[in-house]
């Protein structure tokens, strides 16, 4: 498989794959048709998936998007009719397999701390909403918000996460880091029978899962994969099993919940 990038994350992790990078050109549209088209997370990233999609890619990765504004929401009301993976790597797939792994029940309480720089400060809130959806149980339903408190230095927040009449109590704790230190902190600690807790340092590259039981516990083997390189190896499983991917829906479901929380 052909993808068009000019990330070099991801032209590093075509290397390592049986697939060939090429760099984007603008003017090129024929390139794009039949290819994986990744598309960068910074400034309108709907743009160019809509784009990719118009010029006949076989499918698109959104690499880590900043922010997902209403006119993106407005954009992609009728999703794109090519699979569409959106790259997060503070809410990995492989890493929430690995925290889903092992619960026979699901939680009784979940508590979620983060913490970036204002630049990536809406991402890793996103990402700490989503979080909340995936260890509820529930990926398909966005948890609803109960009471919230914004300000210029963060986020605070009580979510019902999971389904109706099951809902799981959520905390939410986010703070607004000073600087420009790139990527997030993101910590989750779910409750129950079994005690699960995640830490995701992007900077320090840690995603570590631990979980606990009476019996005892048990760290979870390291991923030492990239997270492009996790990407463009579920992308290219879409295109050829012709499966249905849910991140852009889930993108979306996890944005609306922070956008509320920043308003109320």
């Amino acid at each position: 498989m052909r993808i068009v990038t000019e990330l070099p994350a991801y032209h590093a992790a075509a290397a390592q794959l049986p697939v060939t990078a090429v760099p984007l050109d603008p003017a090129g549209s024929a390139q794009v048709r039949g290819a994986l088209v990744v598309v960068p997370g910074v400034g309108p990233w709907w743009r160019g998936i809509l784009a990719a999609r118009d010029a006949g890619a076989a499918a698109a990765i959104v690499a880590d998007p900043v922010t997902v504004p209403p006119e993106a929401v407005d954009a992609l009301d009728m999703p794109p009719d090519i699979p569409v993976i959106v790259e997060r790597p503070r809410l990995r797939p492989d890493v929430a397999a690995d925290a889903l792994s092992g619960r026979e029940d699901g939680p009784t309480l979940i508590s979620i701390e983060a913490a970036a720089a204002s630049a990536g400060f809406e991402a890793v809130l996103r990402d700490a909403v989503g979080w909340a959806r995936t260890l509820a149980g529930a990926p398909d339903v966005p948890p609803a918000l109960r009471s919230a408190a914004a300000t210029p230095h963060g986020r605070m927040a009580l979510l019902d996460a999971g389904l109706p009449g099951g809902a799981v109590p959520v905390s939410v704790l986010a703070a607004v880091l000073q600087g420009k230190r790139c990527g997030g902190l993101v910590r989750v600690l779910a409750l129950g029978t079994v005690r699960t807790e995640v830490t995701i340092d992007q900077p320090a590259g840690l995603a570590r899962v631990q979980r606990s039981t009476a019996d005892g516990g048990l760290v979870a083997p390291a991923r030492f994969e990239a997270s492009a390189r996790l990407a463009l190896r579920r992308a290219a499983a879409a295109c050829a099993d012709s499966r249905e991917v849910s991140d852009l829906r889930e993108l979306l479901l996890d944005a609306a919940v922070v956008s509320a929380m920043s308003s109320a």
